[in-house]
Parts: structure tokens; sequence; C-alpha cells
């Protein structure tokens, strides 16, 4: 991801402005299989505080493996802060991996595309989980993540547009990233941090 990084700051000098001001996006890899992929499941359309929360209660009671999973009901699930959707999307991902129909751990093996193929059949698992997993856990360094609203409100701050793009023009504006659209990605993330949260004022 370090070729990803110093490749985008040349593709686009936009990122080379963002990297002398707050130096490289922080190394957030996660392991690859069921928790990472819970977790991100966990994280849709809500807060990452909010999300962090959820995962880290789950975390200390031991929920986030399969059979722990298996035994418990929806309604066990939605004590800790989940929706019914989303306590039926971990239970439906950790009976597709107890039954072996699913592998999480051989998917670094497949093409983008496969992968593609082999994540969309679940239930909950969107575009927007699967390029999130390919960034954070595979480390794919083109994938692109358009419907993200926080990178939608990076690129809208950057390239000074009067309205956030949306997800049809944010896959056409990912263009001029490729194939380092991870790189991307993380930059405006890391970008999109330190100004909406930290309030730390950025010169573009």
């Amino acid at each position: 991801m370090l070729k990803a990084f110093e490749m985008i700051i040349k593709i686009d000098h936009t990122f080379k402005k963002v990297y002398d001001q707050i130096g490289p996006p922080k190394n957030r890899t996660m392991k690859k299989g069921f928790q990472s992929l819970a977790k991100i499941i966990i994280g849709q359309q809500i807060s990452t505080n909010v999300a962090d929360t959820i995962y880290n209660k789950l975390m200390i009671d031991d929920i986030l493996n399969e059979n722990r999973l298996l035994s418990l009901s929806v309604n066990d699930l939605k004590k800790y802060g989940l929706s019914s959707q989303k306590s039926f999307y971990l239970k439906n991902l950790a009976e597709l991996i107890h039954k072996k129909e699913l592998n999480l751990n051989t998917l670094n093996k497949l093409s983008s595309e496969e992968i593609n193929n082999s994540l969309i059949k679940i239930k909950g698992v969107g575009k927007w989980t699967i390029n999130n997993y390919k960034i954070f856990v595979l480390q794919d360094i083109n994938a692109w993540p358009s419907a993200d609203l926080a990178l939608q409100e990076a690129v809208k701050i950057i390239k000074k547009f009067q309205l956030r793009p949306n997800e049809n023009e944010m896959e056409k504006l990912g263009n001029q990233w490729e194939p380092y659209r991870t790189a991307a990605a993380l930059f405006l993330w890391h970008f999109y941090n330190k100004v909406k949260v930290e309030k730390i004022n950025i010169q573009i």
C-alpha cells in the first residue's frame, strides 16, 4: 500500500498537499475472516463511533464468532445496539461460514470480480461492504466505495464542488485515480477525519 500512496501523490498533487500537512493515512488493516466482515456490516450507515461501540461490546462478550452467534436470537443481538436487520445479517453470515458455504480465508486467491460475485450473494452485503473489505482486509489497491458519504464529502471539499457528488458521479471521478483508488480513498478518509472530526485547517 505504501507504493500506492507514492503513486497517488504523483497522479494527483492535491494528495501531495494533504500529505505535506497531515502525513499519510494510518494503517487500518484488518485480519481476514468473519470478525472483520461482521465489523464492516455493523458499520453500515451509522457513525464510526457508534459502530465501534457496538463492535467492542460484542467483542467483550465474545459474541463475534460463528458458533456463539448462531446460539443467540435476533432479540439477544439487538440488546447490543444492533438493528433487527443487521442482527439477521450477522446470523446469516455465521451460518454460511458454519455450513462451509463461504470461506473468507480464501478470497485473497480470487480476482476482484470473483470476490464481488462471491460476496454480493450474501444478504446484507452490497458494494460498499465489499469494497471496504477489499480495502481494509484484502489490501486491494484499486477498490472504491463510491457510496461512502465521508468520501463524497471529502471529494466535495478537496475539489471545491458546491454539492456533494452522488454515487454515480463518484464512480466517474474515481477513474482519474485508477489503478490506485484505494490509496485515494484512504487519503480522502484521512483528510475528512482531520477536517471534520479534529477540525484541523488544511490548505488545498
